[in-house]
């Protein structure tokens, strides 16, 4: 393969957007995302087998080993002949261990169910898809019912996109950019699970998605501010909210805005507050309100300045030389503390996930999910087959405000539906997973 050694061995440095994870993430409560892909058929293992240690040959970050050498994170590639694939036992996954291969990744099946374990650092949900997306191409190909053109090998890698953009300069001064740390941020009064556990409790709230987008469209507004819109009424009318801001925690891919593509992680975090006053207004207003902050806060001098601040303020954290246990644990609390004092909730969003016309059938949904570690509240929302799926994982036992959220949206969209996995222990990616090798390999 271009680019390797004749023993297809390369160690190669992580590039920022992904490496941040794996100093800001690793741990217990690693954020170990699972995407959850339901078919309309039983599952055969060898097929799968097959298919996910091909998709592994395209998508080249996806297969990554990472070690430490010195006191940095790297990436070891090379290729694979197996692959971490289990049939679901119920036990928890340690990403990066002996039993994954050292991956920080790993697929588990049962019945009609394929679930994807995979540390952020690898990619975020954009890049996840894809990869499903890439699966599922070969899984149907091993099984004769996909004809159609296969990608291929290391044609999907990450790249340095936050290095990219940052290095063309600023496209001008940031304009109206909130600062939770100049406002009064409310957090949810709940009694958290704790640190020592991954265990989180699990709702789902299901939306016609016709309905959805008929009344983002009245509301001259789009998905996601509706979402919110929704949300943020719920959780003042929960809880004894006052004049502090719910703030929601709203990733933006940054793809589409500066002109790049990668495989990675490509997408930064963005604050849309909901104030006391927004409860005074019918939806569409709120929703229209809401999709005008999202607006400024995205204006490219603002993501310019949000990414520059993000890489100013960790990457001297990333350098010091400081005993590796104490260099992660300092800078985990130091992000989740920033992350607990700025928001309220969290919610991502992939947008409608497509798949190959011979392939669309087959597949009844695709659900995404991870541990709420920071604030105690994250959904993960995605469209399939004419449905908004939301995936409400909480990191404490009440939920009273997953159905306050439920009752909000099935008032406005008839047909909404709500039901309760219960509790989910998801996996962890530990240091000590993390194989040293020697300074002079490095990169």
């Amino acid at each position: 393969m271009e680019g390797k050694s004749e023993n297809k061995v390369q160690i190669r440095p992580l590039y920022f957007a992904d490496n941040i994870f794996y100093w800001s993430r690793i741990g217990k409560q690693a954020t170990v995302l699972e995407i959850q892909c339901s078919l309309t058929e039983t599952v055969d293992p060898k097929a799968l087998e097959n298919a996910f240690l091909s998709a592994l040959q395209v998508h080249t970050n996806f297969r990554i080993r990472p070690v430490i050498i010195g006191f940095k994170f790297q990436a070891v590639v090379e290729d694979l002949t197996k692959v971490p694939l289990f049939r679901k036992d119920g036990r928890k996954r340690h990403l990066g261990s002996a039993e994954t291969g050292g991956l920080p990744l790993c697929i588990e099946y049962d019945a009609e169910n394929i679930t994807l374990h995979i540390f952020h650092g690898i990619s975020d949900f954009r890049g996840i898809c894809s990869f499903i997306h890439t699966l599922l191409k070969f899984y149907f190909h091993e099984l004769g019912r996909f004809q159609g053109e296969l990608p291929q090998p290391d044609s999907s890698d990450t790249m340095p996109a936050f290095e990219s953009f940052i290095s063309k300069g600023a496209p001008g001064a940031p304009i109206g950019m909130f600062l939770p740390d100049e406002n009064k941020v409310f957090h949810l009064p709940e009694k958290n699970f704790g640190k020592k556990t991954t265990m989180q409790k699990i709702c789902e709230i299901d939306v016609p998605l016709q309905d959805l987008l008929l009344l983002s469209k009245s509301s001259e507004s789009s998905v996601m501010p509706t979402l919110q819109a929704f949300i943020g009424r719920a959780i003042r009318r929960t809880y004894e909210v006052g004049e502090k801001l719910v703030v929601c925690y709203t990733p933006v891919d940054l793809r589409p805005i500066f002109q790049y593509t990668t495989g990675g992680n490509g997408s930064s975090n963005f604050c849309v507050p909901y104030s006391k006053e927004m409860d005074r207004y019918e939806l569409s207003d709120r929703a229209m309100y809401l999709r005008s902050i999202l607006d400024v806060q995205i204006q490219p001098e603002n993501l310019y300045a949000r990414v520059k601040g993000t890489m100013e303020r960790v990457a001297p954290a990333i350098r010091w030389k400081i005993p590796l246990g104490l260099k992660t644990r300092l800078i985990v609390d130091a992000g989740r503390k920033t992350d607990r004092g700025a928001y309220t909730y969290g919610i991502s969003y992939a947008g409608k996930v497509r798949f190959d016309d011979e392939i669309a059938p087959c597949v009844k949904s695709l659900t995404g999910c991870a541990g709420s570690y920071s604030y105690p509240l994250w959904i993960v929302a995605s469209e399939t087959n004419g449905i908004l799926q939301m995936v409400l994982t909480q990191a404490f036992e009440d939920t009273t405000l997953a159905k306050a959220i439920f009752q909000e949206l099935e008032s406005q969209v008839p047909g909404t539906r709500y039901k309760e996995w219960g509790h989910h222990v998801f996996g962890d990616y530990t240091l000590k997973s993390v194989k040293r090798l020697p300074v002079k390999y490095q990169s």
